[in-house]
């Protein structure tokens, strides 16, 4: 069953729970949907990230399953892998690759290869702020398509961290690919809490976007997603 692959994303960051360069988040929960799904789901995803003195490594994962009334209504898988060098303390150079499959959205699979440019705009104890721009090459499958289409890409992306107190953290992540077959925007919106020790538990709203759709279905999707996660490594 798809759901195993819940299970087996919760599984991948206890390869890295060794003390060391090594920290990241794994997190389940349930998750409510409109758009081109509409249903009560189970959701998981997991953050690996590996830094060390001029380098990081950030790999993540994320896994969507529903079903109402015994038939599946919504099905996403996403994988990425993001490798920054440092020049300095606020200044680095990235390359990201991703890639997603969606059922029931109006993008069946993508995948995205970019480099760029990022700089820590805030690097405080209570504020994060980092910003990045970059270009690449996408391949999109849309639904019911029997081709890819390849375009060349502009990526801006952006990252804030909001330490409110010592057990309540807001994050806000914005992505936006854009070529000449479509515009993909990306917004998260996350508020997590500390409940004891290394777990939290969270709730997130997200918006995703695509400029171009196939016909009958949504351009935009939306998830309201309540979590309970545990993080290990350095904080």
């Amino acid at each position: 069953m798809r759901l195993r692959l819940i299970t087996l994303l919760c599984c991948l960051p206890t390869l890295a729970l060794a003390e060391g360069p090594w920290s990241g988040d794994v997190a389940v929960g349930f998750l409510s949907t409109s758009g081109n799904s509409s249903s009560t789901s189970l959701n998981a995803k997991t953050e690996a990230v590996y830094s060390v003195t001029r380098f990081k490594n950030t790999f993540s994962a994320t896994a969507l399953n529903g079903e109402q009334e015994q038939v599946r209504t919504a099905e996403r898988y996403t994988v990425g892998n993001k490798l920054d060098y440092n020049f300095d303390e606020n200044n680095y150079a990235f390359l990201a690759l991703d890639a997603e499959k969606d059922l029931y959205g109006g993008v069946r699979e993508r995948t995205t290869e970019t480099v760029g440019y990022g700089r820590r705009i805030l690097t405080g104890p209570v504020h994060k702020l980092n910003a990045e721009i970059g270009a690449g090459a996408r391949q999109t499958l849309a639904q019911g398509a029997s081709e890819r289409e390849n375009d060349a890409i502009a990526r801006l992306s952006g990252r804030y961290e909001w330490k409110i107190s010592d057990t309540s953290t807001f994050l806000q992540s914005l992505k936006v690919e854009s070529g000449d077959e479509n515009t993909f925007t990306e917004s998260i919106s996350e508020l997590k809490l500390n409940i004891v020790g290394n777990i939290f538990a969270g709730i997130s709203f997200t918006v995703r976007n695509n400029s171009d759709v196939p016909v009958g279905t949504e351009q935009t999707d939306t998830a309201t997603a309540v979590n309970l996660s545990y993080q290990f490594g350095k904080s």
